[in-house]
Parts: structure tokens; sequence; C-alpha cells
């Protein structure tokens, strides 16, 4: 017999588990469906069965008189849970261990997502650190398992949306669109790459043959800082429904946001940054056959900020107007053959616009404890990527058991097309005389492209019901480095149990890098001249020290990785799920600038050579426990012991003053221990609250590291030498759904960091300055509302 699984827009669901029992019998077969979504059962005697297909992120369904005999296809339609369901009847799929998942990956659902409290609920990246692994630095960029932005593969609906330029996840989608999002650290595929670091993937959603529609904090909240300021308006609207019912449908996602930031260190009039941003996400999927399906999407995105950069240590004067625009568009088609075999072919285009203005022309200067004049540097950057990908999923195999072999190929022509405009800026001592004057050479203009080839097959070799074993290969290549390499990887799980309570998987791979632009292109920015003075600041000592940086092309590797991951999974009583994981990540041909050292005259050197010398290695034990409930409420705890270090952690750039031989230590997102805890549920225990919803989340690390410096820009204490306050964070919120005018809504209440814990994201790192280990960008305690519209009841 022959089970097809399919959603409500007749897209095929993998990995979906089909489980057979007939009448009054145990269950007697049992198995998942493959990249087609199909399941064969074999030598099943003639009768009644009762059928039952569940997959997490999908309503469950039962079908209870199959008859084997008188059928010999049954087509069952799982649909995507929903945060708002028309049907008391739906019955949510329970968490089970899935005996075909090979990934060390974390998810979130689009429930989670919304009912979860985390700081920047409008931005999805704030989500993300809800995940153990997942941490996020000062400048809202993530790392995965202690690994570096720019060797992260961020995508969205299967398309590579990092930022080609310098590897950084930039693009934002609106959290109402967002259908989940998977994160993957360890024992990834052979299809998914290049990046050592993970894989960040998001998917968004698609109407159906219902008309539905949201709107989420369309009332603008205020603050109560030096008076009563509008702090944040974050309206976002969903609709979506049938171009052709049963053929054709949408989605449209926009989003707005103002936000009006006030510091209060800062002195009156002085004191505010706005920014303005807008999004927009617009889908359509078209089955224009029954065995073929276009989907296309538009992503656009637009951002303003007059004072980007303003902080207690950046006044007014030395912020710059910051604008930047991304957009995607992506169409892929998925073709369905009578074999089983399925074929997808997509292409995408992204774009990253992004221009730094300074306020004006005066003289920027540095002093121990902050800065004064205009920014020094004008900025603009323009990066883009043209991405091909295709993937054959062959028909199961038979031999030695079932073999779901895929292959596939990925090619990227990316650019990035920069310019700078610089003028001198100074460096004052604590008692202001003149340490460093700073100018520069070079027309920082110019352009660089990489075509970037992969291809890789795989294979999810089943051995049995409780045996996968899943190897796979995958060669890259590109214009940068010229060299062509192979990423061979194992991974296997094994159902320690027979009634599948306890599962063991492990594997190892070796991965690679991506090429990040930025970094090959940093000679081309442009030359640095330093000239030194004397105590008085008045008579230059020695020559001007020039700063430059070099790259020899030709000798250029790829970042080499390898990981090797092994985790236990256990269902205990009261079904709470329990993992322990090792993870374990060596780097080498890492990429790095090296100080050659100081000059015979004794002065620092300021010629920075690019060498394959970086060697980043990262471990951790990870202890997790889920509880999920019925309706979907969940609870869930996490401890994480790692660590995440480098022999090479100072990134020297032509517009940071920081002299110093290259140094190792623990990189800047290391947090040996964490803690994090979250979750909603009813309050159905106590009588006056049966109509609320509690939710809350907790995060405790240890505090990020830093390194110190002088008041002549140089290092005198190693990264790791002092680390920010440990970090606490505690949010709180009450829910309550009411109907009103025929529609449903949703209103939500309570407070962020109700701690009040201050959490700095910077700091004055200068031993000379007399506001030495004065923190800044600190948070508060903030109380915070959101009112959302769910539809029609």
């Amino acid at each position: 017999m022959l089970v097809t699984v399919v959603d409500e827009n007749n897209v095929v669901v993998p990995a979906a588990q089909v489980t057979l029992t007939e009448a009054g019998g145990p269950a007697l077969s049992r198995g998942e469906t493959d990249h087609a979504g199909r399941r064969l059962f074999r030598d099943l005697h003639y009768g009644n069965y009762e059928l039952r297909v569940a997959k997490e992120g999908f309503y469950e369904v039962i079908e209870k008189e199959v008859r084997v005999g008188e059928t010999e296809r049954a087509e069952v339609t799982l649909n995507h849970q929903r945060e708002f369901s028309e049907s008391v009847n739906v019955i949510y799929s329970p968490p089970a261990i899935d005996p075909a998942k090979t990934t060390s990956s974390k998810e979130l659902t689009s429930s989670e997502i919304i009912n979860l409290p985390y700081t920047v609920s409008r931005d999805i990246r704030y989500a993300l650190p809800l995940l153990p692994g997942v941490l996020q630095d000062g400048g809202g960029q993530l790392h995965v398992n202690g690994s570096s932005t720019r060797e992260i593969v961020d995508q969205l609906d299967g398309f590579n949306i990092t930022d080609s330029g310098t590897g950084a996840f930039n693009m934002r989608v609106s959290v109402d669109a967002v259908r989940s999002i998977n994160v993957e650290s360890s024992r990834y595929p052979a299809e998914d790459g290049k990046g050592a670091g993970g894989l960040i993937s998001l998917t968004t959603g698609m109407g159906d043959d219902r008309y539905r529609y949201s709107g989420t904090d369309f009332l603008p909240s205020v603050q109560s800082r030096r008076g009563i300021h509008l702090n944040t308006w974050t309206p976002r609207v969903t609709f979506s429904g049938p171009l052709r019912r049963g053929k054709a449908w949408f989605l449209l996602a926009p989003e707005g946001e103002y936000d009006v930031d006030i510091f209060r260190e800062l002195p009156r009039g002085a004191d505010q940054n706005s920014a303005l941003r807008f999004g927009n996400l617009a889908k359509a999927q078209v089955n224009w056959r029954p065995s073929q399906i276009l989907t296309g999407s538009f992503l656009t995105n637009w951002f303003d900020s007059p004072h980007a950069r303003l902080s207690r240590f950046d006044p007014l004067e030395t912020t710059v107007d910051l604008r930047d625009s991304a957009y995607l568009l992506a169409v892929k088609n998925q073709s369905f053959f009578p074999s089983g075999m399925l074929l997808e072919v997509g292409f995408g285009a992204s774009q990253f616009h992004i221009h730094e203005q300074p306020r004006g022309n005066q003289t920027y200067v540095i002093t121990p404890d902050a800065t004064r004049g205009n920014f020094f540097e004008s900025s603009a950057r323009r990066a883009g990527r043209h991405q091909f990908i295709a993937s054959l999923a062959l028909p199961p195999l038979r031999g030695l058991g079932r073999h779901d072999v895929k292959l596939g190929t990925d090619l990227d022509q990316v650019s990035t097309d920069d310019s700078f405009s610089r003028n001198p800026f100074e460096i004052l001592r604590e008692d202001g005389t003149l340490a460093r004057r700073a100018s520069f050479t070079g027309d920082g203009a110019f352009t660089k492209d990489n075509f970037e080839a992969a291809a890789y097959v795989e294979d999810r070799w089943s051995l049995s019901d409780r045996l996968l074993i899943e190897p796979g290969v995958r060669f890259e290549r590109d214009e940068v480095t010229r060299h062509p390499v192979l990423s061979p990887r194992l991974a296997s799980s094994y159902m320690l149990t027979r009634g599948g309570e306890t599962k063991l998987t492990w594997g190892v791979g070796v991965y690679y890098d991506a090429s990040t632009l930025e970094f090959i292109t940093r000679p081309r920015t442009g030359q640095r001249i330093d000239l030194f003075y004397d105590s008085a600041g008045q008579n230059p000592i020695g020559a001007p020290v020039i700063t430059s940086f070099s790259v020899d092309e030709r000798n250029v590797k790829e970042p080499r990785f390898v990981n090797w991951s092994v985790s236990v999974e256990r269902r205990l009583p009261s079904s709470i799920y329990f993992q322990a994981e090792f993870i374990e990540k060596r780097e080498r041909d890492g990429w790095t600038y090296v100080n050659q050292g100081p000059t015979n005259t004794g002065q620092p050197s300021g010629l920075f050579v690019f060498e394959n010398a970086r060697r980043d290695r990262y471990h951790s034990v990870e202890i997790t426990a889920r509880r999920r409930f019925k309706g979907g409420h969940i609870l869930f705890g996490a401890y994480t012991r790692s660590a995440a270090r480098s022999n090479a952690v100072l990134n020297f750039t032509l517009e940071n003053p920081l002299f110093s031989r290259q140094v190792g230590g623990p990189l800047p997102w290391d947090a040996p221990n964490r803690f994090q805890s979250w979750g909603w549920m009813p309050l159905d225990w106590m009588p006056r609250m049966k109509a609320f919803d509690f939710a809350y989340s907790l995060d405790w690390r240890d505090g990020f590291p830093f390194f110190l410096v002088n008041q002549e820009q140089e290092l005198v204490a190693p990264p790791g030498a002092r680390r920010f306050p440990t970090y606490f964070a505690l949010n709180l919120f009450l829910e309550r759904r009411f109907l009103f005018l025929g529609q449903q809504w949703a209103l939500r209440a309570g407070f962020n960091n109700i701690t009040n814990r201050h959490n700095p994201t910077s700091v004055d790192n200068n031993v000379d300055s007399p506001r030495f280990l004065t923190f800044g960008s600190l948070e508060g305690r903030a109380l915070t509302g959101r009112i959302r519209l769910l539809g029609r009841k």
C-alpha cells in the first residue's frame, strides 16, 4: 500500500511519521515518508486498518477505516498548525523522538515565535537566542555554537540571504510570516553548506483556500524617559488566501517600525536617535499542473536612522546618517514524477545597499573616555548574489535496506562594490595633549566578484526501522581560493529501545567556509598614515607609520573545520523529552591578518599580512528538557557548558586605530555557562484567571569577554582579561484572547527584564580613562503591551 502525504497546498511532506494499525491490534507497521512524501508498506494482510500520520508543526490526521486489499493508495493532507484555528476538533501532533533525524538542530515553530516573550519581538533575529547554542552580540548579529557570524549560512525558504559582502545576517522578514526557524549546528548533511558554523533556515507560510488576515501592534507605545515620548510603533499585517481555489494562493506580510531611543547619560536636546523601517514579503504559489508547483516571492527591506551609533560614549555630533535597503527575488519549481522522483529547480537574486554619511566635516577626536567631532568616514556599499539551485531526489532504492538518494548543485555569483571617503582624525591623551594624528590615502573604491560552485550527493540508508546511516559528500570550488575541496560527512542514528523511547545519534564531517569578500578586499580600502607625538603633543616622534593590508590571492585557502558530535535522547515519564549532546569543532587554515611586528625604530608596525593561520576551537556539553502540553503549550529548559577560543581574536581594519600583534584567547561571544528556560501555559488552575495564558523567558549566562587598551590605543591586556557582568533577563507576560465585533483578539501585557538588570553591551575599556570600566547601552525594566487581531471567529 502506498501512502502519500501532502500539505494544504499539495506540497509533499517528507519525514512525516506514518503508522498502520490493524483493527483491534497493536501498531503493525510504521515508517517515515521519503523526499517525495511517499511511504510504501509491503506484505500487509487484507483487512481494516487505522492510519495515523503525524509531524511536528502539523495537525495529526487519523483515518479509522483504511481497507487494505480494496485500495492500493491513500493520500493524506496534513494541515500546518496555526496560532488561531477555526476548528475545535484539530489534533496536535504529539512530540516524539524522530528516528530519522540525524542532524543536530533546534527549531522554533510559529506558535513559539509569536507566544514567547523576547526583548525585540518585531525582529526575528532576537527570537533565535531562545535556542541553546545561539548567542547574540551587541550589534544584533548571531553566533551558533561558537561560530562567527560570517561562518553561518542564512536561508529564507531555501535561498541564501547572507550579506554576500560581509557575511552578516542583515535581511529582515516579518515575524508573523515565519512558519518555523531551524538552526543546524552539527551533523548537517552534504546538501547544507557552505558554512562551518551552521545553518539558520527560515520557512515562511502560504495562504490556503480561506481568506485570512491578522494585525499586530497597530497602536504605538510611549516611554517616560525625560518626559513623555513616543517609544516604538511596529505595525504588522498579514493577509493570505486563494488566487484560485485549489490551484493558486498568495501571502502578503507588510511591516513597519518607528523607534525613538533616549540616552539619559547625554545632555537634553542631544540624547535621541530615531529609526524608521519598512519591509514586505509577497509570495504566491501556483499548482499549474498536478505534478508541477511554482512558487515565487519578493522580499523588500528599507531602513533609515539619522543618528546611528549614538551612545553614552559617542555623542550626537559623532553619529552617522545610516540608510540601507535590501531585496530578495526568488522563484522555485517542483516537479513530481510517477516513479516517486522529485526535481526542484530555483533561482534567487538578492541585493544589499548600505550608505553611511557623517553629520559634518569637523575633525573626529578620540579621547580616553569619549569621542567628539564628526565621524571621519563616509561609505557606500552594494553587495549582490545570484543563486541557482537544483536537486533531484531519486525513488527509494532497495539493497541491504532502503536508500533515499538525493543529489544537487548550488551555483552562486556574488559581488561587492564599495567606496570610502575619509577625513583625518586625532587621538588625545587624558591630559588633552595630542598623541596621534591619522590621515588616509588611496581612493577606497573597488569592485570584487566571486563565483561559487558546489555539487553534492547524499544517501539516507535505512538498514532497519531502528538504524539509519546518512553518508554524503560535497564538492566545492570558488574563484577566490581556486582550489576544489571535498567535504565528506557521515551521521547515524540508532533507536536503543524498540518502543522508540531512547535514541543515540552521532556524526562527523568536514565543513568549509564561504569566502567573505569584505575580508579578502581589505587591502583595496586604502592606507592610513599615523604620526605619533611627544608627551607635550607638539613634536612628532619618528617617521610616520603606514597601515596597510596585503593579500597574496594566489595562495589563499578555504577555512576548514572538522565537526563531530554525539547525542542521546530519552523520553521520560510524563512525556518529558530529555537530550544530552556533546559538540566539538576544530578549524585550520582560518583567515586572519597578522601584524608583522615592531620596526627597527621601536615604533609599531602597520603592515598587516593575510595568513591562513587562524585556529578556532569550540566544544560544548548541552542538556535540555522539554514538555509539550495539549493545545501546543510548552515548558523548556537547557544548560550549556562551552568554550569558544581562537589563536587570532583581534580583527584589524583601517578604521580601527588599534596597534598590536595578533593574540589568542576567548572569542568575543564566549559564554562558558548558560542556563535558559521558557514556556507558556494556561492558568486554568486559577479560577479568576482561566481566560489567561502565562508566558515567560529566562536567560542567564556569563558575560562576554573584552580587551583593554591605553590612551595611545595600544593593547595592554589580552581578550578575556575582563568580562561584562553576568547577563540575566527574565521576561513575564499575561495574555488574554477575547471576541469583539465578531473578531478574535489577543491582548498581552507584561515586563521585559522585570528584575531591572542593566545587561550592558558597551564599555569604556581604556585604562587611562577617568571612566575606565564604565558600562553603556544599558537595559532596564520595560512595561510593554501588545494587541493582535487574529481574524474572524
